[in-house]
């Protein structure tokens, strides 16, 4: 007899420390439990009232420099895009975030810290089943030279991604990878964010990236990366970039079944793609899923496609 997947949340409270990327102040959130079918849902504590958002696409608020997402009263929460990656990753289904701020602690600029702790304090599975949502057909985005699709997929969530810098130390690449735990610890979770020394000075001189440090980014000074240890791996800036679509992707509302191609694409185009995905409703369907079988492969129970609410 097949048994069904069911949503999962962690285990216990769990508490993070650091410094807001671009506020550069000392921040902390709390990842608590959360019931089934709640979604992920950041509180401001900072705040006494109106402090609940919903991450979920159509809350994004603004995605220049990070995703940004925001309540119908103006509230925000910011660099959201490391933690939900992780979370996506380790396919939490349920969660409560406290974050007391505007802005999630940047770490060590990758999704690493989030990932292992979450990981290692536990992830336990509830009595609903999961939803997954299923791409049916190929759905486009394109921005100038920035694109981005999602497309259907063998019940897996896989990415293929193009760099093309015109700097000498990122080189035009692409890189493909099918989204599971290990595959997502060995070769995404370590990568870390990236920025110009150029973009970096001009940042600080408008108030930005005060918390921006060789500790929590890769700096690059024309032939030359700043940071002493150099890369974690010799393709990090593209690794990056996937690390960011999926953190991205994840304000879809539920894990995906689906195929993410994107060239040059960033924040906005990734933002932009779920809104085209929502906007045809034939486009996707709301499924549930067998536990996987050695002797049988998934199966998958269609449900109506419908509008994810914010």
């Amino acid at each position: 007899m097949s048994t069904l997947i069911k949503q999962k949340t962690i285990k216990k409270i769990i508490t993070f420390n650091g410094t807001a990327l671009h506020a550069g102040k000392k921040t902390k959130i709390t990842l608590i439990p959360a019931k089934d079918d709640s979604g992920i849902i950041f509180i401001r504590k900072d705040l006494k009232k109106n402090n609940i958002i919903k991450a979920i696409w159509n809350n994004v608020a603004n995605t220049k420099l990070c995703t940004t997402i925001s309540n119908k009263h103006g509230v925000e929460v910011s660099t959201i895009e490391h933690l939900m990656s992780a979370i996506s990753a380790l396919q939490i289904d349920n969660l409560i975030i406290e974050v007391y701020g505007s802005e999630l602690p940047i770490l060590d600029g990758s999704s690493k810290k989030y990932y292992d702790k979450i990981l290692n304090t536990g992830i336990v599975s509830q009595e609903k089943n999961k939803k997954f949502i299923k791409i049916l057909k190929n759905i486009n985005f394109v921005n100038g030279s920035s694109r981005a699709s999602l497309s259907p997929s063998k019940n897996n969530f896989e990415l293929s991604y193009k760099l093309n810098y015109n700097h000498p130390l990122i080189k035009k690449e692409t890189y493909s990878i099918d989204i599971n735990k290990k595959n997502y610890i060995n070769e995404i979770a370590s990568a870390r964010t990236f920025g110009f020394i150029e973009e970096y000075n001009k940042l600080k001189e408008a108030g930005l990236a005060k918390g921006a440090s060789l500790d929590n980014c890769i700096v690059l000074n024309g032939k030359k990366i700043l940071n002493k240890n150099g890369l974690r791996y010799k393709n990090e800036f593209i690794r990056h970039k996937i690390l960011d679509a999926i953190g991205d992707l994840h304000l879809i509302g539920y894990s995906i079944l689906g195929s993410f191609k994107g060239d040059k694409s960033g924040h906005k185009t990734n933002y932009e793609l779920l809104k085209k995905v929502f906007s045809d409703k034939s486009s996707y369907a709301l499924v549930t899923m067998n536990k996987p079988s050695k002797n049988k492969t998934n199966v998958i129970a269609l449900q109506v496609p419908r509008q994810i609410a914010s």
